[in-house]
């Protein structure tokens, strides 16, 4: 739901520098006679994928022409992944565009693994296409594990040609309990109704609410003893106060981020601020 910087990587010099690893001479000519098929589907890709209808992208399962899907698989798994293979540069590079090293699924883990976001299994066709595959932690990448879209208001956001972080949609509930907990949920009501939808089953796919919520219990925790001093020296206006400016920072730095939500929202908790922040 982070939007990734696009990679540049020719769809057709990347199927050229895997396909000519391939020493059997018959499946090395198949694989080009396909070339052209899969640089028009590739288009048909990008083409859907930029006015937000992954659904309508076909896949090919069984393969392309006179070559099975299972050996575009091959593709990925023994001419693209593995480390000492040409194209494992392109791979790579395609690791470390994420921003800050945090997966664009759920801006919390750190980028362990490839995705394929249409998966490999439905859409080999697309194994090797570089804006087909995003770095991700290994979490969202077995959380997500096969999904495809099937309908408009369905499947993950595509993280290089979808964005949502114009608007705030991830928003933090305060739970009046000793210590003081967190809730996250989706709140957007600015953003189209399919597209809300696909953030809200991604956000539940994905059971981002609790790693949020384990997350802000540290947090709420680490920050105690510094709320205390705020506490004594200005009363409940300063601690909100301090909380507010800390959500600016982080609003600034990462609008949905999960700390954003959470010091807004303990910002805007009268009973937080009047000292719901004490453990003793």
């Amino acid at each position: 739901m982070w939007e990734v910087r696009q990679p540049t990587f020719d769809v057709g010099d990347t199927f050229d520098e895997c396909t000519g690893l391939i020493r059997n001479r018959d499946l090395r000519g198949r694989m080009a006679g396909i070339r052209q098929d899969i640089l028009d589907l590739s288009d048909d890709y990008d083409s859907l994928a930029e006015d937000g209808e992954m659904h309508l992208i076909s896949s090919h399962t069984s393969g392309v022409g006179n070559v099975e899907g299972k050996d575009l698989i091959k593709n990925y798994t023994l001419r693209m992944a593995r480390k000492g293979v040409p194209a494992r540069a392109i791979y790579d590079a395609l690791m470390i565009l994420p921003k800050n090293n945090r997966c664009p699924y759920c801006n919390f883990g750190s980028i362990e693994s490839l995705d394929h976001i249409l998966p490999k299994a439905v859409y080999p066709e697309f194994s090797v296409k570089p804006m087909n595959l995003v770095g991700c932690c290994d979490r969202c990448n077995k959380k997500k594990d096969d999904a495809f879209p099937t309908c408009s208001d369905d499947g993950f956001l595509h993280p290089y040609f979808e964005h949502v972080n114009h608007v705030t949609w991830l928003v933090a509930d305060i739970e009046r309990t000793t210590p003081a907990a967190a809730t996250f949920r989706v709140g957007a009501p600015n953003l189209d109704s399919d597209l809300l939808a696909r953030v809200e089953k991604q956000f539940a796919h994905l059971e981002l609410d609790r790693v949020y919520s384990d997350a802000a219990a540290e947090e709420i925790a680490d920050i105690e003893d510094a709320l205390i001093e705020v506490f004594d020296a200005g009363g409940e206006a300063a601690v909100s106060a301090h909380l507010s400016t800390q959500c600016r920072s982080r609003r600034r730095a990462n609008l949905n981020s999960w700390r954003a939500a959470l010091y807004d929202a303990l910002a805007q908790s009268d009973w937080y601020c009047r000292g719901g922040f004490r453990t003793e």
